[in-house]
Parts: structure tokens; C-alpha cells; sequence
């Protein structure tokens, strides 16, 4: 036997133990818009898993409201396995302490697996006054209300760590949120914003040179980007972080979760997703179920002491 058929049958051991799972189309739910990184990685896993599965595996994108709309519809389906969803970590970690969700975030839901992080930035257009982090500040504190920034959404991490910034620094900006990471990268682009804080969206604008990356916001630099420092290093204790992880409804059975994670487990370790996060700026990062719901506990906690430190969101005085 090849090896890739005893891969494949060591696979399929867990479905047979938990019956002839799956006999039908599963769904797989996505937090993101369409056209994004995390809508296309999703995407070329599903399509692997399926042909893995012998079922089809079918993405419906259902963005809105940082991701918490695709988690409340996972989080009401049925534990089967046949309902998954691509999400962010964000919506667990950080919106419930923003405002008030329709689940509970560390109960409502089985973590599979995760497969990449996000990587968090603030560009400019490469045409931009602002060559460093300090040169942007400095306009910004001198010119109340002249910048606008803009996000793929209120809530998301890139958004929060704008208001840290405004807060401790006494900052007066606004912000222009889209529902879809390009359509935030466009506007900067156009010139509508003047600055963009988002995930890799903007890579692509960046090695272009039409786009300046000033800042990291995440709490190491980015392997494709080693000289743009992280906020951290400009002497403030927050990053963001975040996970792109696969959900279940609680109570999934270990069965089904265990078989679902060798599955895309094996797609995320195929060439044609390794070309994807290579090409967007995505490290391949797989943590198990284990490893997302310790970061994910850790991480909402964390959150919760900074946004309540600074008032904002649910903490708001």
C-alpha cells in the first residue's frame, strides 16, 4: 500500500468508529467576507477535506459583526460535526468584552483546531509625511480629527488596539469600519482613509511599495516583515492576537472532532495552502483543540483586565 493511502486509512479509522460519519454535506461556516485570506484558506482546506471525506464540503460565508454572527449560528447548531465554522479567535477574546454577544464564548462551543494567527499592522500609502510609527503619532496628537483609519470591522482587534492607542496617548481620530478586509485596504489606497489597520490585506500593497507598513501590532515581528517593530518595542505592554481556528456547536463528540482534525490537519499541510499563507503573509501555525481552548481562556482573560483598565467596550464608565 502507498503511503498516502495508509495516511488515509489511519484517517478514516475514527469515522468508522463513530459510524459511517459523514454520510452527508457538511458546512463550514466562515466568519469572513469573500475575496479574504481567511475566506480562500478556508476554502482550499474544504475543498481537500471533501475529497478526503468523499462528501461535499461546503463554505457559506457569513460575515458581520467581527465574526460573532458565523459564531452564534455555530454555536446553535447540532453537535453532529456536520456544522463547523472558520473563525476568528477575536470574536471569543475580545468582542464579548465590547459588547453584549448571543453566546457565551467559552462555553457555547467545541474548539477542533487551529491553523494559522493573524498578523496585525498599520499602513500608509507609501506617498504618506508618515515614514515611521513616531512621525504618524505625532501628526496624529497635533491634528485632532484629521486621521481616519480604517478596519474590517468594529470589535476586531485591529480596531481595539486603535482605541488603546487613542487613549493612552490622548489621540483624537475616527474610525471607518467595512465589513470585509479589501474593501478597508481600498480605501486607504484611495485615499479616503489615511491610514489602514488591519490583517495582511495589505501585504500584497505593501511589497508593491504602494503601501507603508509602519507598526506590528502582534507580540513578535512578523517573519516576512523582520524590520517593522511591534508596538511593544515602542513601549507599550498590548498586542492583539488571534487565532483562525475551526469550531464545532459544545458538545461535538470527541469522535467526530478527532476525525475532523486529522482532516484538516493533512489539507493545511498541503502545497497548494502552504503557497496561500506564504503568498498573503500567514505563518502555518497548527495548534490542537487543546492548545486553541488554553489561548482562547488566556486570551479572553487578558483581554478583559486591559479593556476594563481603559474603560472601553463593556467597561465603559
Amino acid at each position: 500500500m502507498k503511503k498516502g493511502g495508509f495516511v488515509f486509512l489511519l484517517l478514516l479509522i475514527p469515522c468508522l468508529a463513530f459510524g459511517a460519519w459523514p454520510e452527508r454535506e457538511i458546512t463550514v461556516y466562515n466568519g469572513s467576507s469573500a475575496g479574504g485570506v481567511t475566506d480562500m484558506a478556508t476554502r482550499i482546506l474544504s475543498d481537500s477535506v471533501g475529497k478526503m471525506f468523499g462528501q461535499p464540503v461546503v463554505v457559506v460565508n457569513k460575515p458581520g459583526a467581527s465574526h460573532t454572527v458565523c459564531a452564534n449560528l455555530v454555536a446553535n447548531a447540532k453537535p453532529d460535526g456536520y456544522t463547523l465554522g472558520t473563525l476568528s479567535s477575536g470574536a471569543f477574546i475580545q468582542v464579548p468584552h465590547q459588547r453584549k454577544v448571543p453566546f457565551d464564548p467559552l462555553k457555547d462551543f467545541t474548539p477542533i483546531m487551529s491553523y494559522s494567527y493573524y498578523l496585525y499592522g498599520l499602513a500608509v500609502r507609501s506617498d504618506s509625511p508618515w515614514k515611521t510609527f513616531e512621525d504618524f503619532i505625532a501628526y496624529a496628537k497635533a491634528n485632532p480629527g484629521k486621521i481616519r483609519y480604517s478596519t474590517s470591522g468594529v470589535g476586531t482587534g485591529q480596531h481595539v488596539i486603535m482605541e488603546y492607542l487613542a487613549m493612552k496617548e490622548k489621540i483624537k481620530w475616527t474610525h471607518i469600519p467595512f465589513t470585509a478586509s479589501p474593501q478597508a485596504v481600498a480605501a486607504c489606497l484611495g485615499g479616503h482613509v489615511e491610514a489602514v489597520s488591519q490583517t495582511p490585506e495589505w501585504k500584497e500593497q505593501v511589497d508593491a511599495g504602494a503601501l507603508r507598513l509602519l507598526v506590528c501590532w502582534n507580540d513578535k515581528r512578523m517573519p516576512f516583515y523582520p524590520k517593522v517593530p511591534t508596538l511593544m518595542e515602542k513601549g507599550h505592554d498590548f498586542a492583539v492576537q488571534a487565532l483562525i481556528n475551526i469550531y464545532g456547536p459544545a458538545n461535538t463528540p470527541k469522535t467526530v472532532v478527532d476525525t475532523v482534525y486529522r482532516a484538516f490537519r493533512q489539507a493545511a499541510d498541503t502545497e497548494e495552502m502552504k503557497q496561500l499563507l506564504q503568498k498573503v503573509g500567514y505563518p502555518l501555525d497548527i495548534k490542537t483543540a487543546e492548545e486553541v481552548s488554553s489561548v482562547i481562556k488566556k486570551d479572553y482573560e487578558n483581554n478583559g483586565k486591559v479593556l476594563k483598565e481603559l474603560g472601553l467596550g463593556i467597561y465603559k464608565k
